[in-house]
């Protein structure tokens, strides 16, 4: 038995060694305001250009690393991208705040009390941006470029989002994102398609 653990503590050691010199992507948020500036979009910009905010939000969804954008979320998802989403996707609130799984006397009292989503609400919609950041990269890197400005991104996310799917078990990717896992059997479906399988 002594033979035995001596190697498995070099490689223990080793292996904590090896974790410790990786070095982080990018640093997490230094403080909750730049947490909360990460969810920032002007009323303005939600009502009068929603996807284009919604667009610009994606980006930032990008250009962030997980650990960002689990900082992100642990600080509070704004009842505002509830409504960001609506205008963006030209569906009724009460659409998107099913698909958040948030009822609309929960949402209307974190809104009116200036309050974050609750946290499932929130890591579902940090999901759907996710999904959402990964198609429209799958869009610019396989698409007709003539085409895609054509494109309504939302209005397909919106549709695809609520259909079963047959690689999920007929279940849609909106009844996959209310979990971690699958979030990721979603994620796992858009890299199936990036490689050009069937979903």
């Amino acid at each position: 038995m002594s033979d035995l653990s001596a190697p498995l503590r070099r490689s223990a050691r080793a292996l904590v060694r090896s974790s410790a010199a990786i070095a982080a992507p990018s640093q997490p948020f230094a403080s909750a305001e730049q947490s909360a500036a990460f969810w920032n979009v002007s009323k303005r910009d939600r009502e009068r250009k929603p996807k284009e905010a919604l667009h610009a939000l994606l980006e930032r969804v990008k250009a962030n690393s997980p650990v960002q954008l689990f900082d992100a979320v642990e600080q509070g998802v704004p009842t505002s991208i509830v409504l960001l989403l609506a205008g963006a996707f030209g569906q009724p609130v009460a659409s998107v705040m099913q698909l958040m799984g948030v009822s609309e006397t929960t949402f209307r009292r974190k809104e009116e009390a200036g309050e974050s989503l609750p946290e499932v609400a929130g890591y579902r919609a940090m999901g759907l941006l996710r999904v959402m950041s990964t198609l429209q990269q799958l869009l610019q890197e396989s698409g007709d470029p003539a085409l895609l400005p054509g494109f309504d991104l939302e209005a397909w996310v919106s549709a695809w989002i609520r259909t079963p799917v047959p690689a999920l078990h007929g279940k849609t990717p909106a009844d996959m994102l209310r979990n971690p896992e699958g979030q990721r059997a979603v994620e796992d479906l858009l890299e199936r398609m990036r490689g050009g399988l069937v979903a």
